[in-house]
């Protein structure tokens, strides 16, 4: 049996963002950043105003130096330790963050991340906007300096990386993980595009290691489905305890192919006719538009649909039984055996975040290009 896939959605992310980690107070303000839709920087003292009053008057742009000058006139009790912490945060929020690059921010004691997108340039709110009046569950952000995040997920510290562990336990507010991006990457979606390659990733949650045995029938499988290709598919994996294996090429079709036959989505040869790549923006904003129209969709028609689907799925296994008596177990046999040997599953990591509730981001500037 032929299973055909007529068009694949791939999230495309651009190789020119920039990643970073912010936190918000050890986690006080997370609920506040999360609601409300934005990032935010401690310092009140020194204004948005002040900055730019640096800028016009320096030929080479605000720098360092301003800085270190603004936070002595501020802060003159602080040390030179504490001003070039505050230096530092200030620089990197104000100059280094852009709309588009990807921000990670921790919960309490880091048991989940919220994983977001930077959609506004800096902006700075008045004392009295900080409070819109009402009656609010969570602790509100003082901090006047901010950006508005348009937020993908929220992932559990178990779905992050073992290689971003030590982030756990760093205490700056803001620091880059630009070296880091693929571990970031991995948590946006199973299969991504970036600089023209395209990943692959797939959980493997047996609890010991590969053996040599189970390592030559996962390199079976792999080779069978990406001899067609011209590109070499590469393979990064770290099991050995339960984690991550990654697919990486060139070539899409091997990707796509490979991540969905391990994952159980799809068996039998794979025709991909098309893959439509979106950014980050129009990438989850489909996916929200299609939860939207499924929850409005008229009570008799969801049920003739669900028996449509129950009647395909019926036909389609009947099918692949068939298959299975008159050709014996093949490659997605094979496949589905080692998937179950090795516990294989996709990893999307995380939960998206009900976008329906979020505010509404698409005025700010680029927004739909990313």
């Amino acid at each position: 049996m032929e299973k055909k896939v007529s068009e694949v959605e791939i999230l495309e992310i651009p190789d020119d963002i920039g990643y970073w980690l912010l936190r918000a107070d050890g986690g006080k303000y997370y609920d506040d950043f999360l609601v409300n839709n934005f990032i935010a920087i401690s310092d009140n003292e020194i204004t948005f105003n002040q900055i730019l009053d640096y800028d016009k008057n320096s030929i080479a742009g605000i720098t360092i130096d301003h800085y270190k000058e603004l936070y002595r006139s501020e802060y003159p009790d602080w040390s030179n330790q504490q001003i070039a912490h505050a230096v530092r945060r200030t620089d990197e929020f104000c100059n280094g963050v852009e709309i588009g690059d990807l921000v990670l921010v921790p919960a309490k004691r880091s048991t989940h991340f919220l994983l977001g997108v930077v959609v506004s340039d800096l902006y700075e709110i008045t004392e009295d906007e900080i409070s819109s009046g009402e009656k609010v569950i969570y602790t509100e952000a003082p901090y006047l300096k901010r950006r508005k995040v348009f937020w993908i997920k929220e992932v559990s510290r178990s779905e992050i990386s073992a290689k971003l562990y030590w982030i756990l336990s760093a205490h700056q507010t803001i620091f880059n993980l630009k070296d880091q991006r693929d571990y970031i990457n991995q948590l946006l979606s199973p299969i991504y595009i970036q600089n023209g390659v395209c990943h692959g990733s797939l959980k493997i949650s047996k609890e010991k290691g590969l053996n040599s045995d189970e390592w030559y029938k996962l390199y079976s499988i792999i080779k069978k489905y990406s001899d067609s290709t011209e590109d070499e598919v590469v393979v990064k994996s770290n099991v050995q305890s339960p984690g991550i294996i990654e697919f990486l090429s060139m070539d899409y079709k091997s990707v796509i192919a490979l991540t969905l036959v391990f994952s159980g989505l799809l068996f039998g040869d794979i025709n991909l006719l098309g893959v439509k790549i979106k950014g980050i923006m129009p990438y989850y904003q489909a996916h929200k538009k299609e939860n939207i129209e499924m929850k409005t969709m008229d009570k008799d028609l969801e049920i003739k649909e669900e028996d449509r689907r129950s009647k395909q799925l019926e036909n389609e296994k009947a099918e692949f039984e068939l298959m299975k008596e008159k050709e014996g177990w093949k490659k997605e046999n094979e496949a589905d055996l080692l998937r179950e040997q090795l516990q294989i599953s996709s990893f999307d990591a995380g939960k998206t975040i009900g976008h329906q509730r979020q505010m509404d981001n698409s005025d700010s500037p680029n927004a739909d290009e990313l």
